[in-house]
């Protein structure tokens, strides 16, 4: 199990930030040669700890041009790719008449326009490698309605539609997609910036707590290795948010 990855090439979006940053761990102690992709700035720390196989390549996921860049540098440092693992994403708080229209176009253009442009940049990469996995990251908010987190949870809903479609048609290329839907992460996101209060209360689910981000990376690494006869399926982990409101429950 440790080698489950040992001839992967797994590039990562929003890699630095919680979420991302326990994916690469996961992934690289499985022995993949991980590429960590962020538009933040890289002080080296987690290239560091992960080692030998793993680098950084800056990325803009919004980008076309960088998007084929990255891929272009990766199949000449280290070959094609063969996981793509779609993670970027902003929150943009605010309901459909409160959030500025701008803001709107922000969350989708990195939420869903990032993911787009990474199947698309990585899809040749995949064929050439004779097949991959694609894991887009979507939310519960792709599931349910999210009220306040209007734009949020309407690019998360599309993520869906965008995984089904790739999945029948990169079929054939032996190419993979499927989205996962976490509840609420331990992550900075989970939290409103300004006063430091959770955006939804946990205390009322099934699983009282926000989940660990290395329980959602498992979930990921669990899809791109042994779901081998899934693609255009959607996983959660959503700790029974999915359940408020049902008799029964508190």
């Amino acid at each position: 199990m440790a080698e489950r990855f040992a001839k992967a090439v797994v590039l990562i979006t929003g890699a630095l930030g919680a979420l991302g940053s326990a994916m690469a761990r996961n992934f690289a102690a499985e022995g993949a040669s991980v590429i960590l992709t962020d538009a933040q700035e890289n002080d080296g720390s987690l290239i560091a700890e992960l080692g030998v196989g793993c680098r950084f390549v800056p990325l803009d996921v919004t980008d076309a041009d960088a998007w084929h860049a990255a891929v272009e540098k990766v199949e000449a440092d280290v070959g094609p790719v063969t996981v793509l693992v779609n993670n970027a994403g902003i929150v943009g708080m605010g309901g459909i008449e409160d959030l500025a229209l701008e803001n709107w176009r922000k969350v989708f253009d990195i939420n869903l326009i990032g993911s787009l442009l990474g199947i698309r940049a990585v899809a040749p990469s995949m064929r050439k490698a004779g097949g991959g996995a694609i894991v887009n990251i979507s939310s519960m908010a792709g599931l349910q309605a999210t009220p306040g987190l209007a734009a949020y949870g309407a690019s998360k809903w599309a993520i869906r539609s965008l995984t089904k479609t790739a999945a029948a048609e990169l079929a054939p290329d032996n190419i993979r997609v499927n989205s996962v839907h976490p509840g609420i992460v331990e992550t900075p996101m989970a939290y409103h910036p300004e006063t430091g209060e959770p955006h939804i209360p946990v205390d009322s689910l099934p699983i009282a707590r926000n989940a660990d981000p290395n329980e959602i990376a498992r979930m990921v690494l669990f899809i791109a290795s042994e779901a081998t006869f899934s693609t255009g399926s959607e996983f959660i982990a959503d700790g029974g948010y999915a359940l408020r409101g049902v008799p029964g429950q508190k």
